[in-house]
């Protein structure tokens, strides 16, 4: 992933995704397509916001924030 400042308080970078490594995360983890493809957009957008995931409790905690969000994907309507 590459990050840089872009104007003032703009980052622009890049997430890239293997559509090979999603659709093997899905059958591991027993899960639809769409919702790891989220959860792998949502990591890597927590990425840009500054989480890291090295140690056990960033792993933890970026997971937690990742939970959260994909919440916010099954609004009924």
């Amino acid at each position: 992933m590459k990050l840089r400042l872009y104007r003032k308080n703009l980052i622009k970078g890049n997430i890239a995704i293997s559509v090979d490594r999603v659709k093997d995360n899905s059958n591991t983890f027993s899960s639809l397509f769409d919702d790891e493809l989220k959860r792998v957009i949502i990591h890597g957008v927590l990425h840009f916001m500054g989480f890291n995931d090295k140690t056990d409790d960033e792993k933890s905690l970026i997971r937690k924030k990742e939970d959260s969000a994909l919440e916010m994907f099954h609004v009924k309507q």
